[in-house]
């Protein structure tokens, strides 16, 4: 009966323990069928788009125009110093959003396959 008890009692705590563990999907996978969506480049601005500042933050080119985007992390997509990472190659990415302050606010962000 013990171990029947000891058994319960761990299962239910890996239960409560997997339930605290975030989600690692990015969260820019609503595409609303009602705005148009951009075939865009995407990269980090510093690295690949000569974008002013230092940091590696995500980017990118719509309209022979670079912007910063807002929403999704450059980490959000793997690492981005890894071999397919942003800061390493362009991709493509299609995306929904406005421009707001000379930023591209994402409201859909998804990365197309290589």
């Amino acid at each position: 009966m013990k171990k029947i008890i000891y058994f319960l009692m761990s299962w239910t705590f890996i239960g409560l323990g997997l339930a605290f563990v975030p989600n690692s999907k990015p969260q820019y996978l609503h595409l609303d069928k009602t705005q148009k969506v951009y075939t865009v480049a995407a990269s980090c601005g510093s690295c690949q788009f000569d974008m002013p500042g230092e940091e590696c933050l995500l980017a990118i080119k719509l309209d022979n125009k670079k912007y910063y985007v807002e929403g999704p992390n450059i980490n959000d997509y793997g690492g981005s110093h890894s071999k397919n990472g942003f800061c390493k190659v362009v991709r493509k990415a299609q995306v929904q959003g406005k421009i707001v302050d000379n930023k591209f606010v994402a409201t859909y962000f998804k990365l197309l396959p290589l």
